[in-house]
């Protein structure tokens, strides 16, 4: 399915009323609102599809949530720092998957599944697998009631 480009996602700070397809989520996105959620249930305005995400209103991702995007700072092997998000899900246990990068405008999915994939995640950053995985990551907001920032790392 090929969607349109957002009409509304400009450079303006964002705001509790910015939507936009995930793909076009920025750093400073993430700076202003560090969960986004899928609009859904919007999905009937015509110029919104199932990739359109917008932000919560919280600095701590709750219990009973699914497929949030989450802001998360990532560190490679090299010591390079990278603003990203990550996907989170508490809505029966809790869940931690897909990872992006977002260096200098770009959105990089991160794939480590295969040598090839993480090659080609590196390719995308300018870096070779080596300097890169693992990468190391620290959400930005707590999960529940944990008193850290949790902390992970994607071999």
């Amino acid at each position: 399915m090929r969607r349109k480009k957002s009409k509304r996602a400009v450079t303006r700070r964002p705001t509790l009323k910015t939507r936009k397809p995930i793909d076009e989520l920025t750093a400073a996105d993430l700076a202003a609102f560090p969960i986004w959620e899928f609009a859904s249930d919007e999905e009937d305005d015509e110029d919104q599809d199932e990739t359109w995400v917008r932000p919560v209103d919280a600095q701590v991702v709750r219990k009973g949530q699914w497929s949030l995007s989450v802001a998360a700072e990532f560190r490679t092997r090299a010591g390079t720092t990278i603003p990203g998000l990550i996907g989170v899900t508490t809505a029966e246990g809790l869940d931690i998957s897909d990872a992006v990068l977002l260096p200098d405008g770009k959105y990089i999915f991160v794939d480590a599944s295969t040598a090839k994939t993480r090659r080609e995640t590196a390719k995308a950053l300018g870096m070779s697998a080596r300097e890169v995985f693992p990468l190391e990551y620290t959400l930005r907001v707590r999960i529940g009631r944990e008193k850290e920032l949790r902390t992970g790392g994607i071999e």
